[in-house]
């Protein structure tokens, strides 16, 4: 919520409290209005609270790597000129990783590493598959997982593939197996739309072969599930959008995304809570394309998908929304007060509307 203005210098100090959970996270521009041509040109960066894993051996011995999932988006001089550029849902050049079109990712037979991956992109579904190698999670969104390989729905069968959507982290074990080259990239997937596709990096196994584990289990996690006798309030939310008539130009003037019917007004507070509410949400989706529901400053436990209990919740700060159905989650607000956004982390539908203000207070007031 700092304004830095047009060649100034800020110097921001940040305490992070005793109590953070460490995790992979990252930040970005959020001023609303140029907040999608400055992502989509990336200006994104990673930050990472370390020692999340130190007393598991096998990870805390894993070489780590940071990956940035970005989508090269530009017109024809090479530049994001303006919002125009980015709004057409084929706007993705190409995929890339650290900025970087097909890196090599070296890594020995045997070995094992830690991936931190983060979808920096500023729009689209990355489905994504490691060729001949599994993909073992141990966090997703900053957050340690309760057991290895938990991931959120819609989720893939294969072990091989993952789906990441704007915004989102996962922290991956791979252990490398035969020396040869392998492919990291992006497969077809139906948002509404099609998710762009095409190699994100080469994996190059090669060298004397390095005998490493995979962990048999995780730590404890590090959020307490919510109970039902804990919830305090309930609420919906929806996530909706317009379009123009068929046969109009569809300039990105003639839509708009919204929730609870409204565009973004900064100078409106669209919730209000009472620090220490316990809440259990359900955000439905009256659009035909997926969402991307994001919430920032506390996690939330997601516990149904289109209204169907998952077999076991997973905590996240970011989750796809499905076209025409609903997540439902349950969130402590007990540390922050102030004001702070939810909103759709595809940043064309952010943008144009899809935004609100979240406000908690701790003066009693409802």
């Amino acid at each position: 919520m700092r304004a830095m203005e047009p060649g100034g210098t800020y110097d921001v100090e940040i305490a992070i409290p005793s109590d953070h959970i460490a995790g992979t996270n990252w930040y970005h521009p959020h001023a609303h209005g140029s907040a999608d041509v400055q992502v989509a040109s990336g200006m994104v960066g990673a930050l990472i609270i370390e020692g999340d894993f130190a007393d598991v051996p096998e990870i805390a011995q894993a070489k780590e790597r940071t990956l940035i999932l970005g989508e090269a988006v530009f017109d024809s001089f090479g530049m994001v000129e303006d919002f125009a550029t980015l709004f057409p849902e084929s706007s993705a050049r190409f995929l890339m990783v650290n900025g970087q079109r097909e890196p090599a990712i070296t890594m020995r037979p045997g070995e094992v590493q830690r991936w931190r991956i983060i979808h920096a992109g500023w729009q689209d579904d990355i489905f994504f598959e490691l060729e001949k190698h599994q993909l073992h999670a141990i966090a997703r969104d900053g957050i340690p997982l309760a057991e290895i390989g938990l991931t959120p729905p819609p989720a893939p069968t294969d072990p091989a593939k993952m789906l990441l959507a704007p915004g989102q982290r996962v922290d991956v074990l791979v252990k490398a197996g035969e020396p040869g080259t392998y492919a990291l990239r992006a497969l077809p997937n139906d948002q509404g739309y099609a998710s762009p596709t095409g190699p994100l990096a080469r994996i190059v196994v090669a060298g004397d072969p390095l005998p490493m584990n995979l962990p048999a289990a995780l730590p404890k996690p590090a959020h307490r599930s919510i109970a039902d006798d804990e919830i305090t309030g309930r609420r919906e939310v929806r996530f909706s959008a317009t379009h123009p008539e068929k046969g109009a130009t569809e300039h990105w003037q003639e839509f708009s995304f919204m929730i609870d019917g409204k565009t973004f007004d900064p100078k409106r507070i669209d919730q209000r809570l009472k620090l220490g509410a316990v809440e259990e949400w359900t955000v439905i989706n009256e659009h035909k394309d997926d969402h991307v529901f994001h919430i920032h400053v506390n996690d939330f436990e997601l516990t149904k998908v289109n209204g169907v209990p998952l077999p076991k919740p997973i905590w996240l700060d970011t989750a796809i929304l499905p076209r025409y159905g609903s997540i439902t989650f349950r969130t402590r607000f007990e540390d922050f007060t102030g004001i702070f956004m939810m909103h759709c982390h595809m940043m064309n539908h952010e943008e144009l509307g899809m935004m609100q203000t979240v406000e908690v207070t701790d003066d009693g007031k409802p």
